[in-house]
């Protein structure tokens, strides 16, 4: 596998998600955050994409760099007024951040909370570039794909447009849409015949 170069003719964002793991005392994010999962996927996102933010539940978007005390928030979790107040931080975080130098790519490894929100925020921003490199993978593929390297993207499909989210991408209820494969399943199993 050849050695991966950065092409400066690219910026590409990546967007990597907090951790209950922190240590007990204040400091950069990326020292706050001490669990192996972390720390893999910010060396990972390091490596292959020109500049990571952290998504934090107390902070929005940070620099690996930002200074942050630790904190114990899990947005996921919170009161409905808590997590539209965070969105609407995330929301300004995102336009700030195309504002400032609009990415020709953004990565998201985030878990699936406010993920497709994200997306479409990114997408109403002229940012349609958006993908989720390891979606689907469990921590040991995850895991397999950081030490082996495996890039995330490629050059030629970001030129070519290849990552752009669909015309028509909308936030879809994961929850009923799985109800609704579940039902779809079912009615397409034949009917079991029973002998006597």
């Amino acid at each position: 596998m050849p050695r991966w170069k950065k092409n400066e003719d690219f910026t590409t964002v990546a967007i990597i998600p907090c951790t209950a793991q922190k240590s007990e005392v204040g400091g950069p994010a990326r020292d706050v955050w001490v669990g192996g999962h972390f720390q893999l996927t910010l060396a990972y996102a390091e490596y292959f994409f020109d500049k990571v933010y952290i998504m934090s539940y107390k902070y929005g978007l940070i620099d690996p760099e930002f200074f942050i005390e630790p904190y114990d928030i899990d947005m996921r979790i919170e009161k409905a007024s808590e997590r539209i107040k965070w969105w609407y931080m995330m929301r300004d975080h995102i336009a700030d951040l195309i504002e400032r130098d609009k990415p020709d790519l953004v990565g998201l490894f985030t878990g699936q909370f406010e993920r497709q929100r994200i997306m479409l925020e990114f997408k109403r921003n002229d940012c349609p570039n958006v993908i989720v490199p390891w979606e689907g993978l469990g921590s040991g593929y995850r895991q397999q794909a950081v030490y082996d390297g495996i890039p995330p993207f490629e050059y030629d499909k970001i030129k070519a447009g290849d990552y752009a989210l669909p015309e028509d991408f909308k936030i879809v209820d994961q929850a009923a849409a799985r109800k609704t494969r579940m039902k779809t399943d079912a009615a397409d199993q034949p009917a079991v015949e029973w002998e006597e």
